[in-house]
């Protein structure tokens, strides 16, 4: 510094042939480019370590013990009219889930099932002709596969995993994965292609008309990407509140019955998210003394789109700006 101010008050001596203006000027725009230059670049590193850090934290922080909160919610659908004035809809058709809304808030972006695996599966032998099956079915409308208001999955016993994923990977509330009461255990995991933190869940019921909603428990417990249980929460019967339309299940050769009545019950993860739940409900036949009978819940599963964080959002754009900025910068000093 001592040079340049030197250089500022003596210009004559170090630079004969330049005016005293000309050559102040020269130096104190050198200096202020490079004071500006470092400026800049302390800034960007500082914008870009946020950004990293934050978005870092949304990957890389190891999942924690958390807690699902449960709430009620409204279904909004499209579904064909029933002539049965007894019903809310044609319950053999297709029901398409449009949106919900809770707490003030209106849902219509969904993310929908699109990986699962079988963890267990236990057998009976069907009464009607021998057969094997385990106690989850592929389950949907009787005449959905008529309906092309909204896809559907199969309608089968023995569901395979890829059976699960395309019956509840859709909108269509009339395609439900199906647990009979012939055995003890059914459990299961599904994943969402991106992480969430809000899940809704409708359960078939009583008979249509009736007073009630759901008539089976489920085990809902969230996982990390070790597949270590981050929060659990044990959906019980009564929890479930009227979705307000109706439905008729199939299961090809050997189920076909309703209509019934579905509850609903939305749970929300505080704090955390995940992409996968294990879904489990045991005692489904009553046989085993002093352990709750789950009753065979026949259900549906789709969470809402996660919204990313506020800080998130801000850290992002600010490095994309600065980049914007610097990218500007380039173009006009070259």
């Amino acid at each position: 510094m001592s040079l340049q101010i030197s250089n500022i008050m003596q210009p004559t001596l170090l630079y004969p042939n330049q005016s005293i203006k000309s050559t102040c000027c020269a130096d104190i725009k050198n200096l202020k480019g490079q004071q500006m230059r470092t400026i800049f670049a302390k800034t960007i590193a500082i914008a870009t370590t946020a950004a990293s850090v934050s978005i870092a934290s949304l990957i890389a922080t190891p999942a924690q013990a958390a807690s699902f909160t449960s709430f009620s919610f409204k279904t909004n659908v499209t579904a064909s009219p029933s002539n049965n004035p007894t019903l809310l809809n044609d319950p053999t058709k297709d029901i398409r889930l449009n949106s919900v809304q809770f707490q003030g808030k209106t849902i219509s972006e969904f993310e929908l099932v699109n990986q699962a695996k079988i963890l267990q599966n236990d057998t009976y032998i069907n009464s009607g002709d021998g057969s094997v099956f385990g106690v989850l079915h592929s389950g949907r409308g009787p005449n959905t596969p008529n309906d092309n208001l909204v896809g559907e999955g199969p309608s089968k016993p023995n569901p395979t995993a890829q059976d699960i994923v395309d019956t509840l990977g859709n909108l269509n509330l009339n395609s439900i994965l199906v647990t009979r009461e012939n055995a003890n255990k059914a459990s299961i995991e599904v994943s969402f292609e991106n992480s969430v933190s809000t899940f809704f869940f409708w359960e078939r019921g009583g008979t249509a008309g009736g007073a009630i909603a759901g008539d089976s428990d489920l085990l809902v417990e969230a996982l990390d990407d070790n597949n270590a249980v981050i929060a659990s929460y044990k959906i019980l019967r009564q929890n479930y509140t009227k979705a307000d339309y109706n439905i008729s299940t199939q299961v090809f050769p050997i189920l076909n019955n309703g209509p019934f009545n579905i509850g609903s019950i939305g749970l929300s993860l505080e704090g955390i998210t995940t992409k996968t739940l294990r879904l489990t409900s045991s005692n489904n036949n009553g046989l085993i003394p002093g352990v709750a009978n789950d009753n065979g819940p026949d259900f549906k599963v789709i969470a809402a789109q996660a919204v990313p964080e506020p800080s998130i959002i801000v850290s992002i754009l600010l490095a994309g700006g600065l980049g914007t900025i610097l990218k500007r910068k380039k173009t006009v000093a070259g």
